[in-house]
């Protein structure tokens, strides 16, 4: 918990159950929220503009560089991108 800041989608209790350990890690993944897309995107728009090929990913992933230059225009980050 000390390493999630309390932002886990995880409850505290289903974190303590993995009982991480140096042989058996957890793995944490920190990251910053830089802005939002609003209004949102549709998974339509998505898989047309071909940031998603067809299914949303269930996980965290990356997104080609191709991919990003058609969202950035959508993020409001305070500043032009």
């Amino acid at each position: 918990m000390q390493m999630t800041g309390g932002r886990s989608v995880y409850s505290e209790t289903r974190l303590n159950d993995w009982k991480a350990t140096d042989a058996k890690p957890v793995k944490v993944i920190n990251y910053l929220l830089a802005g939002y897309i609003d209004p949102a995107i549709g998974l339509s728009r998505l898989q047309e503009q071909g940031v998603f090929r067809q299914h949303p990913p269930q996980s965290i992933f990356e997104i080609s560089r191709p991919a990003l230059e058609k969202l950035l225009p959508h993020l409001s980050l305070g500043f032009e991108t």
